[in-house]
C-alpha cells in the first residue's frame, strides 16, 4: 500500500514538472512521437502491399500451376499432346490444362493506330484464370479447330475505338489482319494503356499461323486439390523430366508457393522498414535521456531539499524513472495516433491499399515504454546518488 502512494506521489510530481516544461516536454516527445508513428505508417503501408499482391495471386486460383519452357537450353521439346496425355493419366493430380502464348499486336481501326498486349489460349484457359467477360463469350474449340480470326478485347480497346459501345460483332486489325470481336474483359485496371485492361486474346492456333510460330513455351494446368499442388509440381516436374532427358530449360511453380514466396519476402521488407523507423525511436530515447539530465542538473536543489526531509533514494529514483517513463507513454500515445491518422490519407493520396499491423502498433508503443525505461535509468541514477548536503549548496 505504502508503494503505491508513493507511486502516485511520484507520477503527480512526473507530471508537474512536464506541465512546467511544456515547450522542452513536446521536444523530448518529438523523436518518440515520430518513430512510433512512421513504424506503424510504414508496415501499415508494407501490410497493404502484401494484401495486393496476395489478393492478385489468389484471383488467378490457388490450384494453379504454371509450366515455363526456355528453349534455348534443350533441343527435346514436351508439346501439348505430351501435357494432355500426362493431365489424362492423373485426374487425381491434375483436371485442366490450357496452353498460352503472349506477344504484342498492333491494333487499328480507322485512323487509330496503337500497340497491345496479345494473348492466346484455347476454351480451358476460362476455368483455370477464372476469367470473367463484361459481354459476349470466350474462345470456343471450334475457334481453335478453324483457326478462326477472333478476338476478346480488353476495356482501353473497347473505350480508345469504340467510345465505350458494345463492339461484338465488329472487326479489328491486329498487325493488318482482320478480326471479328466475340467478347469483352470486364475492367481489371484502370482501362489506360499500360494497364491490363488493353489486351486482346486469340485463339492459339490462329496465334501460331498468324504469328509464324509454333513454338509453346507456357502451359496452365489445374491442380485437383490445393492439398496436394506440391505432389503435383514434383508429378510434372518429374514427367518433363523424363521426357527431356534433362531437369533443365523448364520450370513448374504453382500460385501457392508464389503466395509463400511472397509472404516472406514481403515480411522481410516489412521488418525492413520498421527496422529504419525505429531508430528515430532510438534516437528519441537519447533526447528523453539528454533532457532527463538536464532536467537532474536543474533540480538539484530540490532533490537535496526531499532528501534532507527524509526521502529515501528509491524514491528520487522513481520520481526521476516515472517522469522518463510518462513521457515516451505520451509520446507513444500520440505516435500511434499520428500512425493510424494518416493511414487513410495515404491510402487516398497515393491510391496504395493500408492495412493496420496490430501487432506493430502495440510493439511500437510498448518498444517506446522500453526506450522511457532504458533512457531514463541514467538520469535517475544520477539524481538519485546526488549528496543531500552538495545537492543543498548548489544555487
Amino acid at each position: 500500500m505504502k508503494f503505491f502512494t508513493k507511486l502516485i506521489q511520484s507520477i503527480k510530481m512526473a507530471m508537474k514538472s512536464i506541465k512546467g516544461n511544456k515547450g522542452r516536454s513536446a521536444l523530448t516527445m518529438l523523436g518518440i512521437i515520430i518513430g512510433v508513428g512512421s513504424v506503424i505508417l510504414l508496415t501499415g503501408i508494407g501490410g497493404g502491399t502484401t494484401k495486393a499482391i496476395t489478393d492478385q495471386l489468389s484471383a488467378m486460383g490457388t490450384k494453379l500451376i504454371t509450366v515455363s519452357f526456355n528453349r534455348r537450353f534443350t533441343t527435346r521439346t514436351v508439346d501439348f499432346e505430351d501435357l494432355t496425355e500426362f493431365v489424362e493419366e492423373n485426374p487425381e493430380l491434375v483436371t485442366n490444362l490450357t496452353p498460352y502464348i503472349s506477344g504484342n499486336a498492333q491494333a487499328k481501326l480507322g485512323n487509330t493506330n496503337f500497340s497491345t498486349s496479345l494473348d492466346a489460349t484455347d476454351p480451358a484457359y476460362e476455368t483455370i484464370k477464372n476469367v470473367s467477360l463484361n459481354e459476349g463469350r470466350f474462345i470456343s474449340q471450334s475457334d481453335v479447330d478453324n483457326y478462326s480470326y477472333v478476338a476478346i478485347i480488353g476495356t482501353y480497346i473497347q473505350q480508345t475505338l469504340f467510345g465505350g459501345m458494345s463492339p461484338i460483332g465488329e472487326t479489328i486489325k491486329l498487325n493488318g489482319k482482320q478480326f471479328k470481336i466475340i467478347g469483352v474483359y470486364t475492367e481489371t485496371g484502370d482501362s489506360t494503356e499500360t494497364s491490363q485492361d488493353n489486351k486482346v486474346t486469340i485463339p492459339y492456333t490462329t496465334a501460331q499461323r498468324f504469328l509464324k510460330n509454333k513454338t509453346i513455351s507456357t502451359y496452365y494446368l489445374e491442380g485437383a486439390s490445393e492439398d496436394m499442388i506440391d505432389i503435383s509440381v514434383d508429378s510434372i516436374e518429374a514427367f518433363i523430366t523424363q521426357k527431356l532427358g534433362s531437369d533443365s530449360g523448364f520450370s513448374v511453380s504453382s500460385v501457392s508457393e508464389m503466395l509463400d514466396t511472397m509472404d516472406e519476402v514481403t515480411a522481410s521488407m516489412t521488418s525492413l522498414l520498421a527496422g529504419i523507423a525505429a531508430i528515430s525511436l532510438v534516437v528519441g530515447g537519447i533526447g528523453v535521456m539528454n533532457i532527463m539530465t538536464v532536467s537532474v542538473s536543474e533540480r538539484t536543489r530540490e532533490i537535496g531539499i526531499r532528501k534532507a526531509i527524509g526521502a529515501r533514494t528509491t524514491d528520487i529514483l522513481l520520481q526521476f524513472l516515472i517522469e522518463s517513463i510518462i513521457l515516451s507513454a505520451i509520446g507513444g500515445l500520440l505516435g500511434v495516433g499520428i500512425g493510424l491518422g494518416l493511414g487513410p490519407a495515404v491510402e487516398k493520396i497515393a491510391n496504395m491499399e493500408y492495412v493496420v499491423q496490430t501487432n506493430m502498433v502495440l510493439l511500437s508503443f510498448c518498444f517506446s515504454l522500453a526506450i522511457g525505461v532504458f533512457f531514463g535509468i541514467a538520469p535517475a541514477n544520477k539524481a538519485a546518488k546526488l549528496n543531500p548536503i552538495d545537492a543543498l549548496r548548489s544555487e
